[in-house]
């Protein structure tokens, strides 16, 4: 359920907010009630608090780890709502029946959020990425009201080197309400202890990636239907991946690119001068059932990751995560995290950022293995990926983490 003018009972708000600034331990009557109900490791308690997700847009068909985590939540009961403040660039339509209310119906966002975190008495507040959401609202808010709450660090939050100086990440994490920062991998971990945050507070988890396992069947077959799909930005490095086509212009490969973003009319550009008719932008792929059947036409995913010039890079594209699982051999860069997930050779393939060149010749490598070399690496990735990443693995350490709160 879309619930966008919201209308504030604000009798009942306003009496609270008096207890609240009435009696000097009124804030902490949150921290009470939140502990009475939560005893360490029943999940079965946990579905005693109520639980709010801080987003900045929301639904977005880009952040489908989000959808996947809250559509888990919705599944088992658990008392969830969703408080956002943009329209999605990318907005999709939820498969499951959640509240979601935008706080930017007037300049005052934070008393709005406040308001509503109070009204709907909500004992625990996650939010993914570090900036802009939690920095500028989770963070200050639940200093205020003292909420315990969980943050998720991805990539451009932490990353990027604008961000990276007003994202107050070091304080945010040192805060006593700040119960934990899950992020993606060893990598990510190291950074955010560079940046001082506290190793005990660092909680590694993948993304709460959805996809239907199916038993892979033998197909003798050459490559030929090379894909793509992501955001056109620059760190997802679309123009290296045109330049590789260049060079395979005379081989007998197609590049399907899905997505969308301010690049693209600079990749149509890049296309039409380098006279390719080998390479076409297709659009955006709306939903899992649509990229499940673009992977199923297709032989190699081509994912030329890269670190941008303003520092933001991937941290693991979940991209990668469900072209293993449907048995698509991916093929992508050493950037970030991406090596703690593929193994070249063994469950997939990995050459350097920025080079057209070497990400050619890898394609024709590829090409030249035998069915049956790229039928076992295609195995391997899926036996790899189940154990990698799954919205299972995902909220169970997510929820485990709530509990020892």
């Amino acid at each position: 359920m879309f619930v966008n003018d919201h209308k504030f009972n604000l009798s009942f708000v306003n009496k609270l907010k008096t207890l609240f600034n009435s009696n000097s331990h009124s804030s902490d009557a949150n921290q009470k009630r939140y502990q009475s109900k939560l005893i360490s490791g029943e999940y079965n308690d946990l579905h005693d608090l109520n639980i709010a997700y801080v987003l900045k847009g929301f639904p977005t068909l880009s952040q489908t780890f989000v959808l996947n985590e809250l559509r888990y939540l919705v599944e088992n009961n658990f008392n969830v709502v969703v408080f956002c403040y943009k329209d999605p660039m990318d907005p999709v339509e939820l498969d499951f029946d959640l509240e979601f209310i935008r706080f930017d119906s007037s300049p005052d966002l934070m008393s709005n959020l406040e308001d509503l975190l109070i009204e709907y008495q909500i004992d625990l507040i996650h939010t993914h990425f570090v900036y802009p959401p939690c920095t500028e609202f989770t963070y200050p808010i639940c200093e205020s009201l003292k909420i315990p709450f969980t943050v998720f660090a991805h990539a451009v939050d932490i990353f990027k080197y604008e961000i990276e100086k007003i994202n107050n990440l070091e304080e945010i994490t040192n805060s006593k309400y700040c119960k934990a920062i899950f992020t993606l991998s060893e990598y990510h971990r190291n950074h955010l202890i560079s940046r001082g945050v506290p190793e005990e507070k660092i909680v590694i988890t993948r993304q709460a990636t959805d996809y239907e396992i199916n038993e892979l069947e033998f197909k003798d077959k050459e490559i030929k239907n090379i894909i793509s799909i992501s955001r056109f930005v620059e760190k997802k490095g679309i123009d290296v991946l045109i330049d590789a086509a260049k060079i395979l212009e005379d081989e007998d490969f197609e590049f399907s690119i899905y997505g969308f973003g301010n690049l693209e009319k600079e990749y149509r550009k890049q296309i039409e001068e380098l006279g390719l008719s080998n390479v076409s932008i297709k659009g955006l792929l709306n939903g899992p059932k649509e990229v499940k059947k673009a992977f199923g036409q297709s032989d190699i995913l081509a994912s030329p990751c890269r670190i941008a010039k303003d520092g933001d890079r991937d941290g693991i594209p979940t991209v990668i995560f469900e072209a293993m699982a449907y048995g698509v051999c991916v093929l992508t860069t050493d950037v970030s995290a991406i090596p703690e997930v593929i193994d070249d050779g063994k469950n997939g393939f990995i050459v350097s950022e920025n080079n057209p060149e070497e990400f050619a010749l890898k394609i024709k490598e590829i090409a030249n293995m035998t069915s049956e070399e790229r039928f076992e690496i295609a195995k391997q990735a899926q036996e790899d990926v189940q154990r990698l990443s799954s919205v299972e693995n995902t909220m169970s350490t997510v929820l485990n983490t709530w509990s020892s709160i």
